[in-house]
Order: C-alpha cells, then structure tokens, then sequence
C-alpha cells in the first residue's frame, strides 16, 4: 500500500515538472528581448531541462508499466515461503503464451492420435503379410527314408528378402531353391512373392540348374526393377543315383559335409536380374549315406555383434558346427547353429535376414 502512494506522488510530480519545462519554454520564446529576462528564464529552463529528461523517462515507463500483483506462495502448513511480486503485464503475457501452448498442445496431441493409429494398424498389416510370407515357405521339409531335413528363416524385419523353396520332380529327385533378394522391408517381400511364383512355374520345364538360373534370370530382368537384384543356388538331388547337380548365381557355397570333411562349392555365374544372356556353369557331386548338404543366406556368416568389419559370426565358426553336429539329424544340426549363432551375438538381433537348410542323406 505505501510502496503504492509512493507510485502516485512519483507520477504527479512528474507531470508538474512535465508542465513547469513546457511553460519555461514558452516564455523563453515570449520573452526574448528583455536580456535580462531572457537569461533568468535561460536559466531556469536548464535547471528545469535535464531534470525533465530524467522525469520524461520515467513517467514514459510509469505509464506503460501497470500495477504489480502480489503472488504468496505457502506451504501445506500455511506458511509463506515465497513471496513475488509480478507485473501484470508480464502475467498477461504469460497468460496468453500459456493459452497459445494449450492449442498447439492440442493440435500435437490430435496429430499424435493420428500416427499412432497409423503405426498400429501398420504393425497390424506387418503381422498379416509376415504370416503370408511364413506361408509361402515350405512347412514341412523332405523326410522319408531316403533322406532327413530341415530348415530355419529368420527375416531381420518383420518381413524379408530371403526365399527357399523345394519341389519334388519325381519320387527320386528334389529341386531345391534358396536366394536372397537386395534389400529388406516391403519391396523385397513382394519380389520374393513373386518369386515363389516364378520358380513354380519355370520348374515345370526344367532341364538343368544351369539353364533353369538362364531362364530366370532373363524372365526376371523383364519384371523387377532395375536397382533389385538377386544371388541363388538351384541344387537337383537325385536321391537314387545319389548325386547332387547345382548351379551357383554369386550365392553364399553349398557346404557339403563328406568323409569328415566339410568342403565348398560355389561354380556357377554372375547375380540374377542385372544380364541378359548372362552364361551359368553347374557341377555334379556324388553323394552317398549319411553326407550333409548345407545351404544358407550371407546373413549367417556375416552376422556381427560390434561395428569393428573384423568381428563377424563368420564360415570357420560355421563349419565348426556343423562339423561338432556332423552324426546329429538335420533337426538338431539346426537348433545347435541357431543357439551357437545367438550365443555369439549374445541374443541381440542379427543385422540381416538369415536362412540355413540342411539335407542329411540315408
């Protein structure tokens, strides 16, 4: 309350000394042939002027500024342990910034609804083409008495680029498939789609590995696009005259697991779906009871748990295992790599879609 008489004499006195410079002024004007006059008025005109300035200031700032609101903050025992004082312009001007927020709050939060309505119903989409995609891979592998297997797909997201697939050509004879498309996500799922469509209906005319990759690629480079492409292995095992013919376009080797031995091969060609024409090799292995076929995706041996380029999964560590697992059923050489291959990761997810299957012959 005083501090407040105190702001009213402040601005009255002001307005005097306000009214006293334009009266001097005046009569320094009116007054000007009178010397003496003149000078008393000069005079007076001076004291008067740099005080005014001063006051001239100040009454500009009285004038803006309102009244302070007291603001008392207590404890829950009633005691004050604050005590403010806030201009009111300051508090109307956080009043308005504090509305303002509320409304963009709002927008952000309706805008935020919306994404995440959108990202629910895209997990809810993921979850539907990743069961169509687990559909379009084999359920069941080759098992009969001539032959064990097994197999295992782990897509890095949830949908992938890695593909395998099988046919039975007659009662003796398999026609096995597995690629792995550029790419992950959305676009290398609907080639693989494709794809399995693709291989269906090319193996119903098929020849050799050799020309079976000719044919594909030449079909595939009319119908993806051109910065999608795709390595594969196409293998024929004939389970009565136990031998093994293949064709290797820039795919990850078949490991063949023989006589204790564990040995690569990769003859074959260049990537599918960049060269028209391109010219693909085959090679023919005998087999006999109890060797190993191995086929798989670059995601298993290039698989690293660090940023260092040195530290990866790796093949050494791959034919360990299969070597440690060379007299287990093709169930158990897959579960054993599958638990050695996320012990070396210690459990955290691979960088890359990952796909293994393995033939063990009786």
């Amino acid at each position: 309350m005083k501090n407040e008489r105190v702001l009213i004499l402040f601005k009255f006195i002001s307005i005097v000394f306000l009214i006293l410079f334009v009266l001097l002024n005046i009569a320094c004007i009116s007054y000007y042939e009178n010397k003496f006059t003149f000078i008393l008025i000069f005079i007076l005109f001076m004291l008067f002027f740099i005080p005014g300035i001063i006051l001239y200031k100040n009454l500009i700032n009285l004038y803006l500024i309102k009244d302070y609101k007291q603001i008392e903050e207590k404890s829950s025992d009633g005691k004050i342990y604050r005590f403010s004082k806030i201009n009111s312009t300051i508090i109307n001007d956080y009043q308005i910034a504090i509305k303002d927020l509320k409304e963009k709050n709002s927008y952000i939060l309706g805008r935020y609804d919306v994404l995440d309505s959108i990202k629910k119903q895209y997990k809810k989409d993921m979850k539907k083409a990743r069961k169509l995609q687990e559909n379009m891979m084999p359920k069941k592998m080759p098992n009969n008495k001539k032959i064990n297997s097994a197999s295992l797909y782990k897509p890095l997201e949830t949908i992938g680029g890695d593909f395998f697939d099988y046919i039975y050509l007659d009662d003796d004879r398999i026609l096995f498939i597995i690629s792995d498309i550029s790419g992950h996500g959305i676009e290398a799922a609907i080639i693989t789609a494709m794809f399995k469509t693709v291989f269906r209906n090319f193996a119903a005319s098929f020849k050799s590995p050799a020309s079976f990759i000719y044919d594909i690629n030449n079909y595939i480079i009319k119908i993806i696009p051109i910065n999608y492409y795709l390595t594969m292995t196409v293998a024929e095992i004939d389970l009565k005259n136990k031998v093994v013919k293949y064709s290797n376009a820039s795919h990850t080797p078949i490991l063949i697991i023989q006589n204790s031995q564990i040995k690569e091969h990769n003859k074959g060609g260049t990537i599918v779906g960049l060269f028209p024409q391109a010219y693909y090799e085959e090679e023919t292995v005998n087999i006999k009871k109890d060797d190993i076929l191995i086929f798989y995706t670059d995601g298993v041996t290039e698989a690293s748990r660090s940023k260092n380029k040195y530290d990866f999964y790796g093949i050494d560590r791959f034919k360990k295992v299969l070597f440690n697992n060379r007299n287990n059923k093709a169930e158990n050489i897959i579960s054993n790599i599958e638990k050695d291959f996320y012990d070396y990761l210690s459990y955290m997810s691979p960088d890359d879609d990952f796909t293994i299957a393995a033939f063990k012959i009786k």
